[in-house]
């Protein structure tokens, strides 16, 4: 049997919470699913970014208060002027939950996270609503820039992390990620109040971290490349048997006026 390979996974739910507590109460029951799978199968293996939120995507952006002091700072999530103006200053829609998965199996964990889903969220939040009104859960293969989106929406964040040392070491934790993309993205936002050593530091410290996690999907990433690339050149190559096809019609009819109007030269 080939050795599972590790993969990063991400979920979307066709599920409405009706408040922050009730979306934070599932991100917590997910999070305890995984840690039984874990326990219950050999070799399974997973680590687990869980977060709520009611923004609109893309629309706010967060990072730490930089004031100098001691002690844990404060978050500051920041709207974008545009979204606040399009949206009349609503951005907000409801209660919802954003997964990102880093598991080995890839396939199959995720398989057990959606039935598990499927199988316990749908009646129970969705009971005004018919099966055929609503999908069951979509997971897909994602890579690990999906975790920027989540972060700048979430009101809540919940990690796990079942995986051995050998697969991935603690230092390079989602938790570590997010700490990292935290202190990076709060130096981008202070450039001028703090060195340029210290924003250098934070650059690299997260991108090393991002690095890691970009290997993991290296192998699925070229090959969506590739394909993109391979559909970009078919794409190229039918149109541009389309022009062909439509100047030789061109050239057809330009050459049967043309003999028309050559035999008819002296009428």
């Amino acid at each position: 049997m080939s050795k599972s390979k590790l993969g990063i996974s991400s979920f979307d739910l066709d599920i409405k919470f009706k408040d922050r507590d009730e979306a934070y109460r599932y991100a917590k029951r997910l999070k305890e699913f995984i840690r039984y799978t874990c326990n219950k199968y050999e070799n399974y293996e997973a680590q687990a970014i869980i977060c709520t939120s009611n923004i609109k995507g893309n629309t706010s952006i967060v990072y730490y208060e930089h004031n100098g002091k001691k002690g844990r700072p404060r978050k500051i999530k920041e709207y974008s002027p545009f979204d606040l103006k399009y949206y009349n200053g609503n951005l907000e829609v409801n209660w919802h939950i954003h997964i990102l998965l880093v598991s080995k199996p890839v396939y199959a964990f995720r398989e057990k996270i959606k039935a598990y889903i499927d199988k316990n969220w749908y009646d129970k939040l969705n009971n005004t609503k018919k099966d055929k009104e609503y999908k069951k859960t979509y997971k897909k293969n994602t890579n690990i820039k999906k975790i920027e989106y989540f972060i700048d929406q979430a009101e809540d964040i919940l990690f796990c992390n079942y995986c051995t040392e050998d697969t991935i070491p603690k230092e390079y934790s989602l938790k570590k990620l997010y700490n990292a993309f935290m202190k990076m993205r709060t130096a981008k936002r202070n450039i001028g109040k703090i060195s340029n050593k210290k924003l250098l530091k934070a650059d690299d410290d997260y991108y090393k971290l991002m690095e890691f996690y970009w290997n993991i999907t290296k192998e699925q990433n070229n090959k969506y490349a590739n394909d993109f690339m391979r559909k970009v050149k078919q794409e190229k190559i039918n149109n541009n048997y389309d022009i062909l096809v439509k100047s030789n019609k061109v050239q057809e009819n330009l050459s049967i006026r043309n003999r028309i109007f050559d035999e008819n030269i002296g009428f």
